[in-house]
């Protein structure tokens, strides 16, 4: 039996994923648009694959390759949004495309600061437009907190004006998306965040 071990705790690229099941990455490429492999495709058009889907493909396929990786420890992520049905669709979502990850809901801006300190998230999905307290003071009140000096913070608004976005350069935001954003994007921007990449200026390559 062929083993390979990993401490990758990311999706994996097309090449990583071929040199892992010692094949070309145009087989990897021709499994996944066959659907045989299960992959996600980042706003570039590029393919990924989780580690799990990977050895799940392996395993269903009886190919002697003993593919073993290291888990990361369990993302939380914390939607705050008003509008119930886009929360729960975008929880749905990310729930479905992503391994490991537990979701909570808050539609009020105080009932997310106190979640910001029991539920302790790596990634906020923030809405500015919101009664009670709006998304730009959110942001003022979770910079004050050196507790979440390590949170990620992606804000999907409907209201994303030139002024909007000059306001949330200065903010604590760490990326913004204006709604309504597609699924690859939406994906792209949570991965990026939820493993520390480099926004490279608050963009996304």
């Amino acid at each position: 039996m062929l083993a390979h071990q990993t401490s990758l705790t990311k999706p994996l690229a097309v090449g990583q994923a071929a040199e892992i099941c010692r094949v070309t990455p145009r087989t990897i490429n021709n499994w996944i648009r066959a659907g045989k492999l299960k992959a996600y495709t980042t706003p570039g058009g590029h393919f990924r694959i989780w580690p799990s889907d990977l050895r799940k493909f392996l395993k269903a396929h009886n190919m002697d390759i003993n593919f073993e990786f290291r888990g990361e420890h369990r993302k939380k992520i914390l939607i705050i949004d008003d509008d119930e049905s886009y929360a729960e669709m975008t929880r749905e979502v990310l729930r479905e495309r992503i391994e490991n990850c537990e979701i909570t809901i808050s539609q009020d801006g105080y009932e997310a600061l106190i979640l910001l300190g029991e539920f302790k998230p790596d990634l906020v999905l923030l809405d500015l437009m919101m009664p009670g307290i709006d998304g730009f003071k959110v942001l003022e009140l979770i910079s004050n907190r050196k507790a979440t000096h390590q949170l990620k913070v992606l804000v999907l608004s409907g209201n994303l004006s030139a002024a909007a976005v000059e306001r949330l350069r200065r903010s604590r935001a760490d990326h913004w998306l204006a709604k309504p954003v597609s699924i690859a994007e939406l994906l792209h921007s949570v991965l990026n965040l939820l493993t520390s990449e480099e926004l490279g200026g608050r963009g996304l390559s």
